[in-house]
């Protein structure tokens, strides 16, 4: 219950609230909170659907901490009348099939390597790496006074034909366009 409030008052606008109750959350909970929220925020082109039932793909890079977070948030749910998916993927081929693609800080030495192997195919790249924006990652995970908040790659999405809602960025700490 928490954990929704959370992630209500992220949405919805108040933050600095959010960030309080934040706090008694672990890193992976807030995170997994916000990808099912990404996911709200964010619209792909259609035929990154192989039908009209298709779900939306979660895929989570070699990261076993945070998929039963995602999952327990994400269960029951839906995103734009999608079931929702998680996978665990190896690699960049493996990748080009997901919506969401999330890289952790201790894959980010690979994340060049897989952001190259998923550029065109229009998959949302989430990641944790200092740089992981600067270098065509479209929304990065940082630390600000301990608590988690998010940048945006505007142009990187925006090249990859995904559309990022307005709502989304206005939350950002930082959006480049």
């Amino acid at each position: 219950m928490l954990l929704r409030i959370l992630v209500m008052l992220v949405f919805c606008g108040i933050p600095e609230t959010a960030q309080l109750f934040a706090q008694t959350l672990s890193d992976d909970q807030v995170k997994a909170a916000y990808l099912y929220n990404f996911a709200k925020f964010v619209e792909w082109p259609a035929n990154k659907f192989a039908a009209a039932t298709s779900p939306v793909r979660f895929c989570i890079l070699e990261d076993y901490s945070l998929e039963p977070q995602l999952a327990r948030i994400v269960k029951g749910k839906s995103v734009g009348g999608r079931a929702i998916e998680i996978v665990q993927v190896q690699g960049g081929e493996q990748s080009r099939n997901c919506h969401i693609l999330f890289i952790n800080a201790v894959n980010s030495k690979r994340s060049h390597s897989l952001l190259d192997a998923v550029r065109g195919s229009a998959v949302l790249t989430v990641g944790e790496s200092e740089s992981f924006i600067e270098h065509g990652g479209m929304i990065a995970f940082v630390l600000i006074d301990d608590r988690v908040h998010f940048q945006v790659n505007h142009k990187a999405a925006t090249d990859a034909g995904v559309y990022v809602s307005s709502r989304l960025l206005v939350l950002a700490k930082r959006v480049i366009e």
